[in-house]
């Protein structure tokens, strides 16, 4: 049987340029096709690290990227890895070794687990960087001693990739504090990609350390990563943190990282806190408690304590409050009716 991976240059919504590299179980010298060309697997040798790096760093990704986007043949989920592990063995390009590796780690396949740790030690640094981050997809806690590990690593693109890693591998105080220490890091890229990691692993213990860090913090970058993670870690305790800051706030940006925080806080714990400032009769609180129940997450519909605020706001004489209540229940009818549509597609 045979079975051909297709390698696409893709900048969404559109694909670009693709070239088939064929994949067969049947014995031969080689799986990979030579069909690929030196064009393409110069160009993945160059671009596949930088292209990791910058898919890590960047707020928002809009890069272009080299993926497999599809494959031909019957070949089922949990026999893929088998597949994409034999082409990796059979290749010896640097740049298509990486691709595959990122393929296997968008499988979340924990049959992986020891064939990708193996793979963290590679003394090629893309493909070292390329397994670490496929080893953070499987989001395992088994994996924390070995990317942990990493974090000490002479090669920045080692330690930026184990840093992502390690943050998708569930709540530890130990890494935690680990990771604190890179958000007292001259290169900003590693304090951004810090504070994004810390949503993952760290709880309440370390709200007033990354409450100092960002107080410290000089990019705004950082700060709102950082604001978003004390919103999602520090519950109660944090949601009157950010009332406090937006009620007393020096400047647009601090009242904006408030708000950041806010969004970020669950709405169980969002509703009552921020009841005040939407009830106050100040104008400016008021308008900035509208935003944020504009943009949090949505109550679910069983949340007992979320529906009585909103049916007291909906009642209220004053405009603003009773307009944004409006509008956080069409959010939410929009949203049941979404899931819903979704639920009855074929």
């Amino acid at each position: 049987m045979r079975w051909v991976f297709i390698l696409a240059f893709l900048s969404l919504p559109s694909v670009l340029r693709a070239e088939k590299i064929a994949i067969s179980t049947q014995p031969k010298p080689s799986v990979l096709d030579a069909a690929a060309g030196d064009d393409i697997t110069q160009l993945l040798q160059q671009q596949a690290l930088p292209d990791l790096i910058s898919s890590l760093t960047e707020k928002k990704n809009h890069g272009k990227h080299f993926r497999i986007i599809h494959v031909d043949g019957a070949l089922q989920d949990h026999q893929a890895s088998r597949y994409l592990m034999q082409a990796y063995e059979e290749s010896t390009a640097e740049g298509i070794r990486c691709k595959l590796l990122e393929s296997m780690g968008k499988l979340h396949d924990p049959t992986l687990f020891d064939w990708l740790s193996r793979r963290v030690n590679d003394p090629q640094e893309s493909i070292a960087c390329f397994a670490i981050w496929a080893l953070g997809e499987l989001k395992t806690a088994r994996a924390r001693p070995i990317l942990s590990h990493k974090l000490w690593s002479s090669s920045r693109y080692v330690q930026m990739t184990a840093i992502d890693a390690l943050g998708k591998t569930g709540k530890d105080s130990n890494v935690a504090v680990a990771l604190e220490l890179f958000l007292k890091d001259d290169d900003v890229e590693m304090r951004f990609l810090t504070a994004k990691a810390l949503l993952g692993v760290a709880s309440q213990d370390s709200l007033p350390d990354l409450i100092q860090a960002l107080r410290q913090e000089s990019s705004i970058d950082v700060q709102e990563a950082l604001a978003k993670t004390v919103g999602s870690i520090g519950g109660a305790q944090a949601a009157g943190y950010w009332v406090e800051v937006l009620k007393h706030s020096p400047s647009q940006t601090t009242a904006h990282l408030a708000e950041v925080g806010l969004v970020a806080l669950d709405p169980d714990v969002l509703f009552p806190a921020i009841a005040p400032l939407l009830e106050s009769g100040d104008i400016r609180l008021q308008v900035a408690a509208a935003r944020v129940l504009r943009e949090c997450e949505l109550p679910s519909s069983d949340s007992i304590g979320a529906q009585a605020w909103l049916k007291k706001w909906l009642q209220s004489s004053d405009l603003i409050t009773r307009e944004t209540a409006k509008q956080v229940m069409a959010r939410r009818q929009t949203a049941t009716e979404d899931q819903s549509s979704r639920r009855n597609v074929p």
